[in-house]
């Protein structure tokens, strides 16, 4: 949904992009696109003309973020000898087009001040984090007609880590803020645990995906935060394909047998690690749908029955370890074929 301030038309849209140059620095690079005459009445702007505006802001920038976007310069540490703005006027429009370019030197305040890392992060505590010493930042933000977006990378030290044995436990809060409330957002949260380690648990089990040594987190609109994301992982198990070779022989020919292997994948990788793939019902309702017409052709033929029955089931459980299905899914396509092979049977 787009925001207010877009969708009343005052801004067409804006975009951010950050980057870490060297220790405390963070350079800028800034675009947006608004309507001249909403913003000016707006906020009440004492130019009469776009070139008494432009010349103004060009000589001196940073009032903009501080009086339109709430970004103190000064507490930031964002300076006028190092930036530079650019204003372009379309008459037939009246729309400004405006790209600003400045350093921000004063970084954990700038984040504490702006509020933008845990608003960008939704919700973590990141008490933990070391903001003052990234090491890495690259940050890019969206707003226009269609919403809001953006993709955020950064390196910082943190005590998120604890080691007891041969286990690692990754956990990080959640701000009291959020905890218990969805905020209509969708997130993917990738915890990569040490390597040579594969997922035990995670917590909470019911937003979580894992292959390997990564869990994954997929919070949907309607999903509320929890108190913290917990992960732990710990030495290697047997592999996927260790798993099914003990017992091939009872995968797909018996109920019973398929109900014992979807344990086994389950107890192995707790579900497939992966980001949601959010066209895979289409997916779900073909296999479903596929099932079902090889009962209504074939329920009198039970060799054949059997046959696209055994190749479907293999085609499911691809399905799921190439993660084109999810848990959910695979379950319900695991009933519907337990219940048409038991209706062969009857």
């Amino acid at each position: 949904m787009a925001p207010t301030w877009v969708a009343d038309g005052m801004w067409n849209a804006v975009t951010i992009q950050q980057s870490l140059v060297s220790a405390g620095d963070i350079f800028v690079s800034w675009y947006e696109s608004f309507n001249w005459v909403s913003v000016r009445n707006y906020y009440g702007l004492p130019f009469v003309s776009i070139d008494d505006f432009s010349s103004n802001l060009t000589a001196s920038p940073l009032w903009w973020l501080n009086d339109v976007w709430r970004i103190d310069p000064g507490w930031s540490g964002i300076s006028a000898n190092t930036s530079k703005v650019m204003v372009n006027f379309n008459d037939t429009t009246s729309t400004i087009e405006l790209s600003m370019w400045f350093h921000i030197t004063r970084i954990p305040e700038y984040f504490v001040g702006h509020g933008g890392l845990q608003s960008w992060l939704a919700g973590f505590d990141l008490t933990p984090v070391s903001t003052g010493a990234l090491t890495a930042w690259e940050f890019h933000e969206d707003w226009n007609q269609n919403g809001w977006a953006y993709n955020l990378y950064f390196k910082a030290p943190a005590h998120l880590l604890s080691q007891q044995e041969d286990n690692y436990t990754f956990s990080i809060d959640v701000s009291s803020f959020y905890r218990g409330h969805a905020f209509n957002t969708s997130q993917v949260i990738d915890v990569n645990m040490p390597a040579g380690t594969e997922i035990k648990e995670t917590s909470p089990s019911s937003m979580a995906l894992q292959k390997g040594n990564t869990a994954s987190f997929v919070k949907a609109p309607e999903d509320t935060y929890p108190t913290v994301f917990t992960v732990v992982s710990g030495p290697l198990s047997k592999s996927l394909g260790q798993i099914i070779s003990e017992d091939a022989s009872l995968w797909f020919l018996t109920p019973g047998g398929w109900a014992a292997i979807g344990s086994l994948l389950f107890l192995s990788f707790t579900g497939i690690r992966g980001r949601r793939i959010w066209n895979r019902n289409k997916l779900y309702h073909r296999l479903y749908k596929g099932m079902v017409s090889i009962y209504d052709m074939y329920s009198k033929d039970l060799l054949k029955f059997h046959q696209e029955m055994d190749n479907i089931s293999r085609t499911i459980i691809r399905m799921l370890v190439e993660d084109k299905i999810n848990d959910e899914q695979f379950e319900k396509l695991l009933k519907r074929r337990d219940d048409l092979l038991l209706r062969t049977q009857q």
